[in-house]
């Protein structure tokens, strides 16, 4: 750091302790006010200007608050660099500076009932403040005095909102700056209120947001689609998918088309990045591997399909949380593709504004681009489309000093918009201003984040976190997730038509990101889709006797397929016996409507065997097995014709014997009655 910056830092650093106390004098709950700025003149700051701030001033407590009091402040000189502002931010709850208190210079907003609101306006001369000139970004701000209820009056802010005001001479050269706009859903899954989704789409945040991205100029917009989202909003439009108990007007369905509508077009007219649908836990796949494969196919099954659905197209990207990046995970998505991956300073630790926006991580599998989201930490107040603005051009600002001082600088002015947050209705135009010469005053020219991929991004050489402390879904229901997958695909083959689009996005929808937080939630949801599919292939079943008797070695019996689900099935057999030598031919699979039984007559050819036992299940067109298998036996019936000839023929081996012995004696004694008598018997 140069003297000169160092000095700077030491002035804004005690500036900030005198005019902003370290405790912010605030009631509870029961007693508060909010501020926001809502209008500033001008955007960029020159000797002879007149600062000119505006906005809203609201009792949020159930208590009045009186005499209030809105009075600008702002530092007597600016920062230099990025980390100065982010080293004030972490070095204390406020960091906006002196406040001004001479007469003129501060607005008397009056007394504010509970929920009651008034704007406040203040105008102060550059002349009047003492500034240290250009050079810089000044932070500017609101800071609200008043009484409470109980009468008491501290000297200590009630309420504050910051913004920037750049002070810069006339660059040589324009920072590059554009808006990325990402559009995903961002309420909790097991909340989804399709009621509340539906107003949003039609006058709320959903569509200020879209309308805010709508008006930001072309080269210097760039989309990141997250296609789960359309088929959210498409739910809202078809009443009889709608849950019990839930009305949508044909009026507000007619928005919700509308809106969808809208962000097809926007992202056919836009520099579009494509997400995996639902915003997958890349995380958990990349600490638990083992499913990896088969959930990543349903994940990207489900995003081609939406695509396809919405006619849609846009290169592919990952974006990880803010907090859950490793560089393991990056190595798995390098595997998978080269698409830029989204990621947080907190990711890249080592990063720093003069690489830009956009950096090559050299991974095992080749270069990774990443898009860091170089946004500066919480400021006091809300964001409003003013404050957005000025966020853009301080970071021009300050990539203009950077680039002035360092030939080998890439800084740009790209920033990633909270995809929650609300412009409100016009705002798009106020914001749109910053991503241009002509709105900027010639500090930015616009650009895209794909224009910037295509400059030879600088490689990023720091640190990637080995591991983080980010809870992610477990590797228990991943396991149950690819069990629910391989169920899943046993149900897409045998039911006609294939449900396979639908189940690949609702089981794709079951590893979003989203349901990190409830995890009990996401168990039952797991759970309930298993025994949803499980029951409808468990309603397919084989009738089949226990024992059949064929009447001869060979012939054919019958076995009967019941469909006992809701629709048209394909199925077939797969038959095998205990005994190897016995081959059985499998039944191809045949159409089985509803309700509805299937008769097969299999051939056998027992040839010498007497008995086989014989185990049927029920097969895919694919030849994968499911449901329970039946198993019978199979015997033959001439097996008493072999008894009975058998025991004949040992009857006749018994009469044969016998016959021998008979015929024997009767031949002995024959041949002795034939024989002559000698003197000597003569003589007996």
């Amino acid at each position: 750091m140069s003297i000169r910056a160092w000095l700077t830092a030491v002035v804004v650093a005690v500036s900030l302790l005198v005019g902003a106390p370290t405790s912010t004098a605030t009631a509870d709950d029961a007693g508060s006010l909010s501020v926001r700025i809502d209008g500033l003149s001008p955007s960029r700051l020159s000797a002879d200007a007149t600062i000119q701030m505006s906005g809203i001033v609201r009792n949020t407590g159930s208590t009045p608050w009186t005499s209030v009091q809105a009075y600008l402040v702002i530092p007597r000189s600016p920062f230099e660099s990025r980390e100065q502002i982010e080293t004030a931010i972490e070095d204390g709850r406020s960091y906006t500076g002196e406040r001004v208190v001479e007469a003129g210079t501060f607005a008397e907003v009056g007394d504010l009932a509970p929920g009651a609101w008034k704007r406040f306006e203040i105008k102060v001369p550059v002349s009047r403040l003492g500034l240290a000139g250009p050079g810089g970004v000044y932070p500017v701000g609101v800071q609200i005095l008043a009484t409470d209820a109980a009468g008491q009056r501290s000297n200590d802010a009630v309420s504050r909102a910051t913004t920037f005001l750049p002070w810069v001479p006339d660059p040589a050269q324009p920072v590059p700056a554009g808006l990325v706009w990402p559009f995903t859903p961002t309420w909790r899954p097991a909340e989804t209120d399709l009621e509340q989704i539906a107003i949003s789409a039609e006058s709320g945040q959903l569509r200020h947001y879209l309308d805010a991205a709508r008006a930001t100029p072309r080269e210097g917009r760039t989309i990141v689609l997250d296609p789960s989202l359309l088929d959210e909003l498409n739910r809202v439009t078809r009443p009889q998918n709608l849950p019990e108990g839930v009305d949508i007007p044909e009026s507000r369905g007619a928005a919700v088309k509308a809106w969808i509508s809208d962000l097809r077009e926007l992202a056919l007219d836009s520099t579009t990045w494509i997400v995996g649908y639902a915003r997958p836990d890349e995380l958990a796949l990349s600490r638990y591997p083992e499913n990896a494969e088969t959930l990543w196919k349903r994940v990207d099954e489900a995003t081609s399909q939406s695509l396809v659905d919405y006619a849609l197209t846009g290169s592919r990207a990952s974006w990880p949380t803010i907090s859950g990046t490793t560089l393991e995970m990056l190595e798995d998505i390098r595997s998978r593709g080269d698409g830029p991956v989204l990621v947080s300073r907190e990711s890249v630790p080592d990063w720093e504004p003069r690489l830009g926006s956009v950096v090559k991580l050299e991974t095992l599998n080749g270069p990774l681009p990443l898009l860091v989201n170089g946004t500066l930490p919480d400021i006091p107040g809300a964001e409003t489309p003013v404050t957005l603005r000025q966020r853009v051009l301080a970071h021009a600002a300050l990539g203009t000093l950077s680039r002035e001082s360092d030939a080998a600088s890439r800084a740009d002015a790209l920033t990633i918009v909270d995809p929650s947050w609300n412009p409100g209705a016009g705002g798009g135009a106020v914001i749109g201003q910053a991503v241009t010469q002509r709105g900027s005053g010639g500090l930015t020219r616009p650009v895209t984040a794909t224009d910037l991929l295509r400059t030879a991004p600088t490689s990023y050489s720091g640190r990637v976190p080995e591991e983080v402390d980010t809870t992610s879904l477990s590797a228990s229901v991943l396991d149950r997730l690819a069990t629910l997958s391989d169920i899943a695909d046993r149900y897409d083959e045998v039911t006609v038509p294939a449900q396979r689009s639908d189940q690949a996005r609702d089981i794709a929808s079951l590893m979003s990101v989203r349901w990190r937080s409830e995890p009990a939630l996401l168990d039952r949801a797991v759970r309930g889709e298993t025994s949803k599919l499980t029951s409808a292939l468990d309603a397919i079943t084989i009738d089949s006797p226990s024992t059949i008797t064929l009447s001869s070695s060979r012939g054919g019996f019958p076995l009967t397929i019941s469909n006992g689900t809701k629709q048209p099935v394909l199925v077939g057999l797969d038959l095998s016996a205990d005994n190897p030598a016995l081959d059985l031919d499998d039944v191809e699979p045949v159409e089985i409507d509803a309700g509805e039984r299937h008769t097969f007559t299999v051939e056998v050819d027992l040839e010498d065997q007497t008995s086989s036992t014989v185990t049927a299940r029920l097969s895919t067109d694919s030849g994968a097995t499911f449901g329970t298998p039946a198993d019978f036996n199979i015997r033959s019936s001439n097996v008493g014709l072999i008894v009975w000839a058998a025991m004949a023929a040992a009857g006749l081996l018994v009469v044969a014997t016998w016959a021998r012995r008979f015929l024997g004696r009767r031949r002995r004694r024959s041949e002795a009655a034939d024989t002559p008598a000698t003197p000597e018997d003569d003589d007996e």
